[in-house]
């Protein structure tokens, strides 16, 4: 199995933060910004564990633990789908980190799927991937307009962007 690039890690740790934190280190449960309690979730954006059973609302971990859930989300949920995409051995580092970022948060389907166009003409457009204002419009197009989580996930998807761009 592959390593998952630093820079994925990075950017999903700065972008889902380490929430809830406690006073002793550890996360307890929380609502997703969007859905609320219909989706609980932990750490740095759980909401399944490694074993598939949905984080509760209640529920408590370690750092340790949230940092081995991310991982183990990356390795099993996205690193496959993402191998999948026929340009992925064309991509560098940074492209690919920006990628595990956009399915970590939106889900490791995304390429080819409905809604999923833009991000999946960048994956296929090679010739593209050093115009980063074109990147920049097909990578902001998934920020939930209107919606309260709207302006963190413009950030975030200017943030994969940049570093879609971003030479090695």
């Amino acid at each position: 199995m592959a390593v998952i690039p630093a820079c994925a890690i990075e950017l999903i740790c700065r972008f889902e933060g380490y929430a809830k934190a406690l006073p002793d280190g550890s996360a307890q449960a929380y609502p997703d910004p969007k859905v609320g309690w219909q989706l609980p979730t932990i750490g740095f954006g759980t909401t399944r564990y490694p074993d598939n059973s949905p984080v509760r609302q209640g529920d408590v971990i370690s750092r340790a633990k949230a940092e081995q859930c991310l991982l183990a989300e990356c390795q099993h949920k996205c690193q496959p789908k993402l191998e999948q995409i026929p340009a992925w051995s064309q991509m560098n580092d940074n492209q690919r980190g920006a990628l595990y970022s956009f399915a970590y948060n939106l889900g490791a389907n995304f390429y080819q799927a409905k809604n999923f166009e833009s991000i999946t003409k960048v994956c296929d457009s090679p010739t593209l991937w050093q115009d980063q204002k074109w990147v920049t419009e097909q990578f902001v197009k998934y920020r939930n307009p209107g919606s309260p989580v709207e302006n963190g996930l413009r950030k975030r998807r200017e943030a994969e962007a940049a570093l879609f761009c971003q030479p090695v």
